[in-house]
């Protein structure tokens, strides 16, 4: 039972890491378009994106079942190019806008485009692991996907979360894809026993 919260809290934090950039441009958005249409779209674009990755596990599972833990070259690989666009350029990505009046499938679509490196991490990590750990890392990065959407509410009302402090965060993102990526390739020499 232990096993299954470790990795449902593997999958928590894999989501919340991956998300902090979504945490920022969906407190702008709240306070742009307001929580609820934000807050929304933000949680919908998430379970789509845990979806895909879940389905994307299944659909390994049952295809490549022996080869499912080499997915970690996609995180391990992404993880690299992050760490070393860190250290080539400054950070001078613009946030992502939606008009005042965006819909909620807007505001849906850009989340899931700004949720590739969680689709990245989830896919290998629930394909490289047994049916039951598949249910427990859902649950888990679902709870992450609500919390955040919650932090966000709360959050839209305290200035210096969308300041630096979630800069600073998303700094660390390349580093956890990097060790998600190695986790899954070295997990995949224990399936093979």
């Amino acid at each position: 039972m232990l096993d299954y919260g470790v990795f449902a809290l593997s999958a928590f934090m894999a989501q919340i890491l991956t998300n902090l950039d979504n945490l920022a441009a969906l407190l702008a958005l709240v306070l742009v378009t307001g929580p609820r249409r934000s807050v929304f779209g933000f949680l919908v674009a998430q379970f789509i994106v845990i979806g895909a990755a879940f389905l994307l596990a299944l659909g390994v599972g049952d295809v490549i079942p022996h080869w499912a833990g080499y997915l970690g070259i996609v995180p391990l690989s992404l993880g690299l190019v992050g760490v070393v666009r860190q250290f080539r350029s400054a950070p001078s990505e613009a946030e992502p806008t939606v008009q005042a009046g965006g819909s909620t499938i807007v505001i849906s679509m850009l989340f899931v485009s700004l949720s590739m490196d969680t689709f990245a991490v989830l896919g290998p990590l629930f394909a490289d692991s047994a049916p039951g750990f598949r249910l427990a890392g859902l649950f888990g990065a679902s709870a992450a996907a609500i919390g955040l959407a919650i932090v966000a509410l709360l959050g839209s009302k305290v200035p210096f979360i969308t300041g630096g402090l979630a800069r600073k965060l998303e700094r660390l993102v390349p580093y956890v894809m990097i060790c998600a990526g190695l986790y899954i390739l070295s997990n995949s020499w224990t399936d093979a026993i």
